[in-house]
């Protein structure tokens, strides 16, 4: 029994004697447990805030766009691809070409920064040299915004509207022929559901030729409002350009509707400064969309004598689709939208069919210089396989007169010109 007793109190000494040396242990582990688990949880917060600023690929048209969650930055890849195929001749027995060209192979990038800044670049490959086209950034203010940069001055409806939207390959002869393009320089837009106003001061004649960059100041404003099944649009836009004294003059000149086509219409380097001045309407109607713009240029000593010379340039055209689609007339930005295909190719439908016409005028004519009259009936066919690839052909006749100085040859510059051009176009 005693034996017995003293196993029994040593088992217990024992027992004791561990519980005590294993407690410590026990609360030690319990606290790095919970240092752990506080230091996982931080780790886990970081993660968390790290993968909301890891960009994320969101739904764009037609391509992707990388964004953030919280809507600060977003980075956008654009492109495009213009193939051209033209014949044009011309009743002098001058001109007979049957050309191809790569018009447009565009690659650039656009988004946003920190919300409030928008950005765009876009370089230009075709012809085996690299342009520049838009390269700007914009500041978005609750009153209005700011952009610095190159970008088109703010003239004319045919000009602001992109070239992958257009109903005809070509774009209105004014618009080559009074050199409206992109410049350098800053910008200021304003504008409401239904309105915009856009001005600006550049550097640069839009004549690359021209040595002097000068001075260019432009603005544009238009107002529209809907209606039943339709709305319209009317505008106005100004540019008054000076090229300096140490410049080279200006020169005003067109092709015979085509591109690849010769230019018939010409005036020699005439003045340093000009004025233009253009009005704009349009109107959508249902499947119907019908434009028109007029436009005068008056170059400041220009004409024969040290008068100012006078010319101008207008057209009128429709568009009508005959598969049912609508080309939206943008009111809160002054153009026209591409339009929604109804039944795209790659779903298994006809795609969209768009016929146009359009009669245009320009006239170089005027105060002692003969540029020339060019009136220019065009007819096409517009093919949209979806909203972003499509083909175009268009029909072109020509009627020039007086374009040369009669004064000088006695010639009335009589001739007339026949084109047809086909063009491939896709973009992202």
């Amino acid at each position: 029994m005693m034996l017995k007793g003293k196993r029994i109190a040593g088992f217990m000494a024992a027992t004791a004697l561990a519980t005590a040396m294993t407690a410590p242990v026990q609360a030690q582990s319990i606290e790095e447990l919970k240092a752990q688990l506080e230091a996982l949880s931080k780790r886990i917060e970081e993660l968390e805030k790290q993968q909301k600023k890891t960009p994320k690929v969101k739904k764009a048209d037609p391509a992707f766009s990388l964004g953030s969650d919280d809507g600060l930055f977003e980075f956008n890849i654009r492109g495009r691809v213009l193939a051209d195929a033209g014949w044009s001749s011309d009743s002098d027995g001058s001109m007979d070409k049957d050309t191809t060209e790569l018009r447009a192979a565009r690659i650039g990038v656009e988004g946003k920064a920190w919300k409030d800044v928008k950005y765009k670049f876009e370089a230009d490959f075709a012809g085996n040299d690299v342009e520049v086209k838009d390269a700007y950034m914009q500041y978005k203010t609750s009153m209005g915004s700011w952009t610095f940069g190159q970008f088109k001055t703010p003239n004319s409806l045919e000009e602001q509207e992109s070239s992958l939207n257009s109903n005809f390959i070509e774009r209105a002869a004014f618009t080559d022929a009074f050199a409206l393009a992109r410049m350098i320089g800053i910008g200021y837009g304003n504008g409401g559901d239904n309105w915009t106003f856009n001005a600006g001061v550049y550097r640069g004649s839009n004549d690359g030729s021209v040595d002097n960059e000068g001075q260019v100041f432009a603005a544009r404003a238009t107002y529209g409002d809907t209606f039943d099944n339709g709305n319209w649009m009317l505008g106005a836009s100004v540019r008054f350009r000076d090229v300096g004294g140490d410049g080279d003059l200006l020169r005003y000149r067109q092709r015979a509707y085509l591109h690849s086509a010769d230019r018939l219409l010409a005036t020699s380097r005439i003045a340093e400064k000009d004025t233009f001045y253009g009005l704009e309407g349009a109107v959508q109607y249902g499947s119907l969309n019908l434009t028109a713009e007029w436009a005068g240029l008056t170059a400041q000593n220009g004409g024969a004598g040290g008068r100012d010379a006078f010319f101008y340039g207008g057209y009128v055209e429709a568009g009508w689709f005959i598969t049912g689609e609508t080309k939206p007339l943008n009111l809160a930005k002054g153009v026209w939208n591409r339009p929604k295909i109804k039944a795209p190719v790659h779903e298994g439908g006809m795609g969209g069919w768009q016929i146009a016409a359009r009669f245009d005028r320009i006239d170089l004519t005027g105060d002692g210089v003969y540029g020339g009259e060019q009136d220019t009936l065009t007819l096409g066919v517009n093919w949209y396989l979806n909203r972003h690839t499509r083909f175009l052909a268009n029909y072109s006749y020509v009627n020039i007169d007086k374009a040369f100085d009669v004064a000088a040859n006695g010639a009335d510059g009589e001739n007339s010109a026949d084109t047809l051009g086909l063009r491939f176009q896709v973009d992202w």
